[in-house]
């Protein structure tokens, strides 16, 4: 039988997820989306680096195989955008993809080449080693069982935590019976139905999920959930990117108003927030403790 992974005594700026993911951590926990791309080329060794310097807690990552079945960080499913290469990922053999070099923050025709290559999972694993936690955004459910067996190859699945998309209303939840489930710590992705988050909270409750990252059309089905959430000790992500569409909680605003959009989600009950404004978040987290001398409560 697998093994259960369990919560440990770690450092303040520990790198185990069920550490930060516990209600017991007080801290609103930073998520870097795609690593800290606004200073690095996005999905890079070097933003992981950078994220690590910015004493976030986690990163966000996106993995896919090349045509020869090897897994490279990267996000869009050609090269075209993020690299000087062009071509559909899965289609090329990775010789071909090293080959090409990273284009400087979230990349495009305008912006300067870097001197480094897509990395692979396993080096980016690495890089991120004991350093910070690893959220891994698996781009084609094909790819799920060889990402499973790197993270467990390496050792490193303390650190990591592994998404996919779930139905609440699902008859049985696949994932259960995966080799891995119980392992690697697991995020289900579902959306939040009007009037039923506390239902469907209690559906998914045998998948014992130390977060979970939703999206809402409401603030107050998130709050309507909140003491369920407390229940099973599950820690709320929510995504503030401009593309999440969720509401107008969004980076954007956040920049101008960063009490009405972050403020509010942390007093919904929100602990972890995805966010393309990492020195931006960081710094109101800062100064939002230096004003109220405590931690947000979720």
């Amino acid at each position: 039988m697998p093994q259960t992974l369990k919560a440990v005594k770690t450092p303040a700026h520990s790198c185990n997820v069920l550490t930060l993911c516990s209600r017991s951590n007080p801290a609103i926990l930073t998520i870097a989306h795609r690593g800290f791309w606004t200073h690095k080329a996005e999905n890079s060794l070097a933003s992981v680096g950078a994220a690590v310097a910015a004493s976030v807690e986690m990163i966000e990552i996106d993995t896919q195989a090349t045509a020869d079945g090897r897994l490279v960080v990267i996000h869009d499913e050609t090269l075209d955008r993020t690299t000087t290469g062009t071509g559909t990922v899965s289609e090329l053999p990775f010789d071909v993809v090293r080959a090409a070099r990273l284009k400087a923050g979230a990349g495009g025709n305008a912006a300067a080449i870097t001197h480094e290559c897509v990395p692979t999972l396993e080096e980016l694993l690495e890089e991120a080693r004991g350093k910070v936690a690893v959220n891994i955004d698996t781009k084609f459910a094909r790819d799920l069982p060889q990402v499973m067996e790197t993270v467990l190859r390496l050792g490193v699945e303390d650190q990591v935590l592994v998404k996919t998309d779930i139905d609440p209303e699902a008859s049985q939840f696949e994932v259960l019976d995966a080799d891995w489930f119980g392992r690697i710590p697991h995020m289900p992705m579902f959306r939040v139905r009007k009037g039923r988050f506390a239902d469907d909270l209690r559906r998914i409750e045998a998948l014992k999920a130390p977060m979970i990252e939703v999206k809402f059309d409401d603030l107050a089905d998130l709050l309507e959930g909140r003491k369920e959430m407390e229940r099973q000790d599950i820690r709320l992500w929510i995504n503030t990117l401009d593309v999440s569409h969720c509401l107008d909680y969004n980076d954007t605003r956040a920049l101008s108003r960063p009490d009405e959009v972050w403020g509010t989600l942390a007093e919904a009950g929100v602990g972890a927030i995805q966010t393309d404004e990492v020195e931006a978040f960081t710094g109101w987290l800062k100064t939002r403790a230096s004003i109220t001398g405590r931690a947000w409560a979720r």
